[in-house]
């Protein structure tokens, strides 16, 4: 047993100690060394109980010193602060935030930010959570809400541990939209207008008024009971909010809050409904009925804050707290609703969970954690300013996660028999689960074996180590191989492999982030894994076991 070996021992009892209240184990100290070294149990089980035994008899404040000596890095769960924020009127116990998502599509990375922003200020503070469907928006097939995107978004918010406290569709609250307009209507605060949109356009943006602006409440009363009877056709009639019609803003100038939409495909409406409320009035109508305090939203929704705000005067009410936060994007991954539609209608991506897609469902599908992404957005906050994430930047929190946790198999892509010969160990093989973690799994071996073609090419003429077992010579030509010996050298090319034996190997597939598909060959311990959970192929990355069926296992490709 050479220095290095039994310095590493050292140094992971050391830390192991220090991690578990003074007591190292030997089988995690096992598990250490061997995934840095690839040497044998029987090899350094003794040393190992050795130095565990010396380490364990120590107090823990000689342990802390000699591994200080050593250099030895002590892993901890702490992390640097996430803390995020206090914001104004935040309170104990009164604190109630909404997510408002339209259930034309599912939530992704970019717009997530808002809703576990709301979730986690309301959580920390004993608040309550809202979702609430912004669901009043049926103008065509594409933005008109789905049935199945409800039950997605309440999926991914209950995957992302943002479970809502209560849940409302605002399609389900018109006659209470249409009251407070009856309302506005009456005290001269809003009109029915009914001028050619363009002619409109021209008049705000000179920043006068148009006919309809000056007429009475009655005649607006009854312009809206009109357009309710169905008296108008679509684009013929819209209600609007009477603001300041010289605002510096034209986008602020008497801005629209219902207009006319017939033969609607709402999956909640009856076709009886013709009149709806935009975003702006429905939302703000229910900030309020909600006792919502606080709100968060993109940046370009400023506007809208603004919009609203002219509503909440005209009633009398006080305007919640409000953050807006930039847009956080995902690099190399598709977060666009639309664009995600036309790839799907085209063929181009496999569905909303496509693995190029920055969705909810295709980065759980991938393997990334509900905690990473919390931890991305607690990172970036309520800053107002944009952020595009670099891929490598999500995968280093995610793998800080997983890591700790995801078991260790082989697998073999494009696969090819080798013989060797001269070997002496044939039978059960025990390898580690996890350099860190109890436990070995089992594959009997004889002295056939595959592995990977481009591993085979690349090491002509050279020695080899079949990763926990022994070496091998690879020859110039062929794939007869000799046995090489046991001896551990660090700079021996260690290769992952599989037995040949009937069995020990079932059919493996992983969908890669480009879509592709990578095949091969994987040891049947898999089988022993849940469908969902991420674990680690040696040499290749972490993977999410998506799909057993029979002989063989479906994974998709998580990260390096």
């Amino acid at each position: 047993m050479n220095e290095e070996v039994k310095e590493s021992i050292r140094k992971y009892a050391l830390r192991n100690a220090l991690q578990h209240d003074g007591q190292a184990n030997v089988n995690a100290v096992l598990g250490g060394v061997m995934s840095d070294h690839d040497v044998e149990p029987k090899d350094i089980i003794e040393k190992i109980q050795e130095v565990v035994g010396e380490v364990n008899d120590l107090p823990m404040e000689e342990q802390e010193e000699r591994a200080e000596e050593m250099g030895v890095v002590l892993e901890t769960k702490k992390e640097e602060s996430e803390e995020l924020p206090e914001l104004p009127g935040e309170e104990e116990g009164n604190v109630i935030t909404r997510a408002a998502p339209n259930p034309n599509g599912p939530f992704h990375l970019g717009n997530s930010r808002a809703y576990i922003l709301s979730y986690i200020y309301a959580n920390r503070n004993n608040g309550r959570f809202i979702l609430r469907y912004d669901d009043t928006n049926p103008s065509s097939p594409e933005k008109s809400p789905k049935e199945k995107f409800y039950r997605w978004i309440e999926e991914d918010l209950e995957w992302l541990g943002c479970k809502p406290d209560l849940i409302i569709k605002a399609s389900d609250r018109l006659d209470i939209y249409y009251e407070f307009a009856y309302e506005l209507l009456e005290e001269e605060k809003a009109y029915v207008c009914t001028c050619d949109p363009q002619k409109w356009k021209g008049l705000r943006d000179e920043g006068k008024p148009c006919p309809c602006r000056t007429k009475g409440s009655e005649e607006h009363v009854d312009r809206w009971h009109k357009m309710q009877d169905g008296g108008y056709d679509e684009g013929d009639a819209v209600v609007r909010i009477k603001t300041d019609i010289e605002h510096k803003d034209p986008a602020q100038r008497d801005w629209p809050a219902f207009r006319i939409l017939k033969d609607h495909n709402h999956p909640h409406v009856s076709q009886d409904y013709v009149v709806w409320p935009l975003y702006n009035f429905a939302s703000a109508i229910d900030d309020h009925e909600l006792n919502v305090t606080h709100i968060f939203r993109a940046e370009e929704h400023s506007t809208n804050t603004e919009n609203q705000k002219h509503l909440y005067e005209h009633l009398g009410w006080e305007y919640p707290n409000t953050a807006h936060h930039g847009f956080l994007s995902l690099k190399g991954a598709v977060l666009s609703t639309s664009t995600i539609r036309n790839g799907i209608e085209s063929g181009k991506y496999m569905g909303w969970d496509d693995p190029r897609l920055g969705t909810i469902r295709a980065l759980r599908r991938r393997g990334f954690q509900p905690e990473a992404i919390h931890k991305l957005i607690k990172k970036y906050g309520v800053k107002s300013s944009n952020a595009e994430v670099s891929m490598e930047e999500f995968t280093s929190i995610n793998r800080k996660i997983v890591d700790p946790e995801a078991l260790r198999y082989f697998f073999v892509k494009d696969p090819v028999k080798i013989n060797v010969e001269g070997a002496d160990k044939e039978g059960k093989v025990d390898l580690p689960v996890h350099p860190e973690k109890e436990g070995t799994r089992e594959l009997e071996v004889s002295d056939a074996f595959f592995v990977e073609r481009e591993d085979l090419e690349s090491n002509r003429g050279e020695t080899i180590r079949l990763k926990g077992l022994y070496n091998i010579e690879v020859p110039e030509e062929g794939k007869e191989c000799e046995y090489a010996g046991d001896e551990i050298i660090q700079e021996m090319a260690k290769i992952h492999w599989l037995p040949e034996g009937e069995g020990e190997t079932v059919e493996g597939e992983v969908v890669m982030p480009s879509s592709e598909t990578e095949k091969g060959m994987v040891e049947k311990n898999v089988l022993d894994e849940e469908e969902g959970n991420v674990l680690q192929f040696e040499r290749f990355g972490f993977v999410r076991l998506d799909e057993k069926e029979g002989e063989k296992a479906k994974f998709w490709f998580t990260h390096k």
